[in-house]
């Protein structure tokens, strides 16, 4: 799926990720609400409501809660790899990981 990505999709891939991840990682970044902010940096890439058009970026809606929390887990220990959602997950508190799980697997817009 993700395996053959075009080099079309790939040049997007990585420019999506070289604009998402400055504003990820900056603390500059104030928005009021932090899981506002962290409900935007997962839909910057995931959609708004889970589902994305891009076959390298899986889609979230109505996925297993507990299993896209032990997803980011693993990510967050290293156990599983990604150049980008190692990053996010590394930032992200247990609760963080079960709100944004129970969100993407309503498959509900904001």
């Amino acid at each position: 799926m993700g395996v053959n990505m075009s080099n079309k999709q790939q040049r997007i891939k990585q420019l999506s990720y070289s604009l998402l991840l400055p504003c990820i990682l900056s603390s500059s970044v104030v928005i009021a609400d932090p899981d506002a902010r962290l409900l935007a940096m997962c839909q910057a890439c995931h959609g708004s409501d889970g589902s994305n058009e891009f076959s390298s970026i899986p889609n979230l809606k109505w996925q297993n809660q507990q299993y896209m929390v032990q997803q980011l887990q693993q990510f967050k220990s290293g156990q599983r790899q990604d150049k980008t959602m190692t990053k996010v997950a590394i930032l992200l508190s247990t609760e963080q990981m079960e709100s944004m799980a129970s969100y993407f697997s309503k498959g509900e817009e904001k």
